[in-house]
């Protein structure tokens, strides 16, 4: 009888535990990445929620995978309390620091995309306001001039109900259907 080699030996799970904290860590760079993001931009609470998914999906994607490649594809418990400890380790050691740098860096990268682009958002604005201003006006003039939906109400009662030209039928001829 031919056992196959998925069993791991005490040396090579303690190896899995660590590297699984060292995935903790990794992934604790990446949540600070989030992290910095929402400090430089603010977000609503959906966008915050839909990035906290994201974050759980990567965590259980960085694990499916760490189990495929490293483990053998033998699930164990440990590798996720594994990454938990390392991620909690990141997060009181490293974390903290690297988040201002994150902030500090994305906010000069933004500011500096903000002055270059600066006169393109002036003449986009100004061009807007310009346009908002005439298409607005047009439409207020327009509604005062003459109630649209009125309008088109009198042409459908005309049209379905020939009010209007029976006035001025009364000397003609009768054709098609109005025949008697």
């Amino acid at each position: 009888m031919i056992i196959p080699d998925t069993y791991l030996t005490v040396h090579e799970e303690l190896i899995l535990f660590f590297a699984s904290a060292i995935l903790g860590c990794v992934l604790g760079v990446v949540f600070d990445i989030f992290r910095a993001l929402r400090i430089i931009i603010p977000h609503k609470t959906f966008m915050t929620a839909a990035e906290d998914v994201l974050f759980m999906l990567i965590w259980a994607g960085s694990i499916v995978c760490f189990v495929s490649v490293f483990a053998k594809g033998d699930f164990r418990i440990y590798y996720i309390v594994g990454s938990i400890i390392g991620f909690i380790l990141w997060r009181v050691t490293s974390g903290n620091p690297l988040v201002r740098l994150l902030s500090a860096v994305f906010g000069f990268v933004f500011g500096l995309f903000g002055k270059i682009f600066l006169p393109v958002k002036r003449m986009l604005m100004c061009s807007f306001r310009k346009c908002r201003n005439k298409f607005v006006k047009n439409a207020k003039n327009d509604r005062k001039k003459k109630n649209i939906w009125s309008a088109l109400l009198i042409e459908v009662r005309q049209m379905l109900y020939n009010i209007f030209n029976r006035k001025k039928m009364k000397g003609r001829e009768k054709h098609g259907s109005e025949k008697g």
